[in-house]
């Protein structure tokens, strides 16, 4: 059974699917917002205490920590640019707005490139997300050698033009402008009064974690799968330990293939529907789908339930 088969055969039962009302949306952006605000606090008392094997530990897991937070920031952004992260649309674009403000990013542009992602999975030429990273190999099929290539890039900073470029144009609106302008305003004014700890806990976690963990996440999505012609088997479920999950791909981001798949599915309820996806023999099969011992986990019980 192909992609599109598996869609058709399944996108009425996740049609429907509760959204969030705006009260809550608002509540867990204001939830991210205020952890890093709360870690940035947090590595400032760190760099008052003795410097210690200890300290640089906890600065070090405090600026990944905010890198991965604006990494669920940016997830929140895909969620609004499917339109299935709040109920009203309206709520979408204006929360997707004020979260890639946060980001340096324009809401508008994501969409359209995400959108175009979606439509032209693995199609260099017009895929506007992934057209610019070609030159990464994406496409490669995996080994150990390009599996060492993508964890090092990293270390050169290759990924960052790419990754971090700031967008200071007004199409999204003045006022989302005028967030961006000001949140600059505060990093230099905060890199003035307190270099250290901004260049730890704002620059750091800013420019380099959050577009790391962005590369990274790309790789572990299409790795060694960009190209394939059954959107099955174009892009993977990442399906590690939970608290790996909860750290590095929040808000069940880990659930990729199930997204490509079924895009209207809000995130939320993606562990569900690979769950039910999962006693599908065809989704299955799918070594990017599903880990080999949840396999057999799963075909154990199907078979004594018959």
């Amino acid at each position: 059974m192909s992609g599109q088969v598996l869609r058709r055969t399944y996108i009425r039962r996740f049609l429907g699917l509760k959204r969030y009302s705006r009260i809550v949306a608002w509540s867990i952006v204001s939830a991210y917002v205020g952890l890093i605000f709360a870690a940035i606090l947090l590595g400032s008392h760190l760099l008052s205490l003795p410097l210690s094997a200890w300290t640089v530990a906890a600065m070090a897991a405090t600026a990944t920590f905010i890198g991965t937070r604006l990494r669920g920031i940016n997830n929140i952004v895909h969620e609004c640019s499917h339109a299935t992260f709040a109920e009203e649309r309206r709520d979408n674009v204006t929360i997707g707005r004020f979260c890639t403000a946060i980001l340096m990013k324009s809401f508008r542009k994501y969409r359209d490139d995400h959108l175009s992602h979606h439509a032209n999975n693995g199609d260099y030429e017009n895929d506007a997300e992934f057209g610019l990273i070609e030159k990464f190999g994406l496409h490669d099929p995996i080994s150990p050698r390009t599996v060492l290539r993508h964890l090092i890039v990293p270390l050169t900073g290759r990924h960052l033009p790419l990754y971090t470029s700031i967008n200071l144009s007004a199409e999204d609106g003045r006022l989302f402008l005028g967030m961006r302008l000001l949140l600059l305003a505060l990093m230099a004014v905060y890199l003035f009064f307190a270099p250290l700890a901004a260049l730890i806990f704002v620059i750091l976690p800013w420019f380099y974690v959050y577009p790391t963990l962005n590369f990274w996440t790309d790789c572990l999505d299409h790795a060694g799968l960009v190209g394939a012609e059954d959107e099955l088997e174009a892009s993977r479920n990442v399906l590690a330990p939970a608290i790996v999950r909860l750290l590095f791909f929040p808000r069940n981001d880990s659930y990729h293939l199930v997204h490509h798949l079924f895009p209207q599915i809000p995130a939320r309820h993606l562990h569900t529907a690979h769950q039910e996806l999962s006693r599908d023999p065809s989704y299955r099969r799918v070594p990017s789908a599903v880990r080999a011992n949840d396999r057999q986990t799963v075909e154990r019980a199907l078979d004594a339930s018959s």
